[in-house]
């Protein structure tokens, strides 16, 4: 019962629009129907502004920290539980009740899951997903590399099968997200998934 309750309320966690609401405040403007249409970081600072976009990754990072504490400070004794309350967080970004399940891609709040979960690794992760954006100069193959990529790092760098598993969840999470904006704005260059 207790971790359901701890998947309840790290999806509802996940779900705050930050970056819906910074666009809001600063000019006033839905995400869903500008720029992207996505309710990510990307789209607001592309719609809204440097400064809104500042707070909104704050805040889409910040609900991936709190969730996985939160999950760790209720269930110290099953560590499991804070992979599930990553997982959830994202899945609340990425389908949002309160915006009608239109959310954003996650890799803000994936990225603060980690910053808990595995703080050292956020920064290679970065430069791994960096790499490939020089190498192949395209952000959704890119994306989906690093969305590839994230269980086999994951595994290894914490040399765990049970981060493997946990990256391997968060890596389709994301990925879904890159491959569905791929299709829909690929070809056009403000389509942006983030």
């Amino acid at each position: 019962m207790k971790a359901l309750a701890i998947a309840v309320v790290s999806y509802v966690i996940g779900s705050i629009p930050f970056s819906y609401m910074a666009a809001r405040v600063f000019k006033h403007i839905d995400l869903r129907k500008v720029g992207s249409r996505n309710v990510g970081t990307t789209n607001v600072v592309k719609s809204a502004g440097v400064v809104p976009g500042l707070l909104a990754v704050i805040g889409d990072c910040g609900k991936g920290i709190v969730a996985v504490l939160v999950a760790r400070a209720t269930m110290p004794e099953l560590p499991w539980a804070t992979f599930v309350a990553a997982l959830l967080a994202v899945i609340g970004h990425n389908w949002p009740i309160w915006l009608g399940f239109h959310g954003g891609g996650g890799l803000a709040t994936c990225i603060g899951t980690l910053f808990v979960l595995s703080a050292a690794s956020v920064f290679y992760l970065l430069m791994l997903w960096g790499a490939s954006y020089v190498l192949t100069r395209h952000k959704y193959a890119s994306s989906v590399f690093g969305c590839v990529s994230l269980p086999v790092f994951l595994g290894i760098y914490e040399q765990s099968w049970a981060y493997f598993s946990f990256g391997l969840g968060m890596g389709v999470l994301l990925g879904a997200k890159q491959v569905i904006a791929w299709l829909r704005y690929g070809r056009r260059p403000e389509g942006l998934a983030c």
